[in-house]
């Protein structure tokens, strides 16, 4: 086995890496071309499993229904197909009772597409142009899973043999209640620490703010539209309501902040969808609107959902109808926790000495997505996000990730397993 110090194994390592750069993104491209949306994560899932197989490293199919997560979280009433669904578990080269893990965790759902007639390119075509893999899933996050893939293979390629075990855990569900990788935790709940591969454009993301989904909804009296004055139109209210919540928004937004979040807003509050009657033919007699709001590290979610419902209370006490027909709030989550590591992390730290190592200069940062990275942090687990590819193409038409960001992640993911290793090996006094 190759020794993790040696300045000639990492040379090898890096080596393995570009000789394995075209193999790697033709692994991607064929992955976006697997519509794997949340509930048909089965579309991809068995490709990944290729991956290991076809390398005799142990890979575990877990069947989401199977998991305590998935009736815990009422999975199987609010998301499709659970029993068709499962997490894939890989490890690399090993699973060895006992040993320490560390973990790297991607999602392997997508969200749908719903504006096709914006894209240049079919969403799941894959295609390769312009120095960039197009397609649904490229950036979020088929292109972290690929770049941590290769780099397990690099080290592998240059037969490195590490102290701990690293398990990838693919899991399902991401974009809506995060169920597989509360599922995943049951297999490993106790790890030395997880990089989550969400886009962050190369950054070494350490803190990050949570949310809350909420929806208000309103009551008016529907009447014929040629005599509206007998009704209560609801239009008005909705509106009054979205104002008030914006301007608690910006209110926040001044007075939490973030050193790492230096963006408009490290909690936004945003306003999804708003819906107000129904027939054209009457007077809105319902309204609603939702949304979320940011939570910044150390805030009680209590305090937040307060802190909304006073805002609605308020608009509510100047209205008469409303003070007798109150808007009802709702809660659609319990929660995206807020978290934060500290810089001596050894997660962090891997992953700073990862971009040092692959020549890169110190690129720590926040985000303001939500992502499974608070679920492993509310666990107590050592925890930063990683990954290749610029947010604002998530979620979005065109989605893609540059070629080039998804093999430098590749170099900084394999160096950040050596770093691990070496510090493991000969701990700092």
């Amino acid at each position: 086995m190759t020794t993790i110090a040696n300045f000639e194994a990492k040379g090898m390592v890096a080596t393995a890496v570009d000789a394995a750069t075209e193999q790697l993104l033709d692994f991607l491209a064929r992955t976006v071309r697997r519509e794997s949306v949340t509930g048909y994560e089965d579309t991809v899932a068995g490709l990944y499993a290729e991956f290991f197989e076809s390398r005799g490293w142990p890979a575990l199919v877990q069947p989401l229904s199977e998991t305590a997560a998935a009736t815990a979280q009422g999975t199987t009433s609010t998301e499709p197909r659970v029993d068709a669904r499962a997490n894939i578990l890989g490890y690399y080269r090993h699973c060895r009772p006992g040993t320490p893990v560390v973990v790297l965790n991607g999602h392997i759902d997508v969200v749908p597409v719903l504006d096709e007639a914006q894209w240049d390119h079919p969403p799941y075509s894959g295609v390769r142009e312009d120095g960039s893999v197009h397609g649904r899933g490229s950036v979020d996050t088929k292109g972290g899973i690929a770049a941590a893939l290769y780099a397990l293979a690099a080290l592998d390629e240059a037969d490195v043999d590490l102290p701990f075990d690293v398990a990838v855990e693919l899991v399902v569900g991401e974009e809506t209640t995060g169920v597989g990788t509360r599922a995943a935790l049951e297999h490993i709940p106790t790890r030395l620490g997880t990089i989550v591969l969400e886009p962050t454009d190369g950054a070494v993301v350490t803190v990050a703010s949570g949310l809350l989904f909420f929806t208000v909804e309103v009551t008016g009296r529907a009447a014929h539209t040629s005599v509206p004055w007998h009704g209560v139109d609801v239009g008005p209210k909705v509106i009054e309501i979205y104002q008030a919540l914006t301007s608690l928004g910006k209110e926040r937004s001044a007075r939490l902040t973030h050193a790492r979040m230096p963006f408009p807003s490290a909690v936004p509050l945003a306003i999804g969808t708003v819906d107000i009657g129904g027939w054209r033919a009457a007077v809105p007699a319902r309204g609603s609107l939702s949304g979320r709001i940011g939570v910044m590290p150390g805030e009680d979610f209590d305090a937040v959902r307060q802190a909304l419902t006073e805002c609605v209370d308020q608009v509510a006490a100047q209205d008469p109808w409303l003070v007798e027909y109150p808007p009802l709030i709702r809660w659609d989550n319990q929660g995206l926790a807020s978290w934060e590591t500290p810089d001596a992390d050894p997660v962090v730290h891997a992953l700073n000495e990862g971009r040092r190592r692959t020549g890169l200069p110190p690129k720590m940062e926040g985000m303001t997505a939500g992502c499974d990275a608070g679920i492993l942090r509310t666990a107590g687990i050592s925890t930063a996000v990683f990954g290749p590819g610029d947010m604002r193409f998530a979620h979005s038409p065109n989605e893609k990730i540059a070629e080039h960001d998804v093999v430098e992640a590749t170099h900084i993911l394999a160096n950040a397993l050596l770093t691990w290793a070496e510090d493991v090996r000969e701990p700092s006094v």
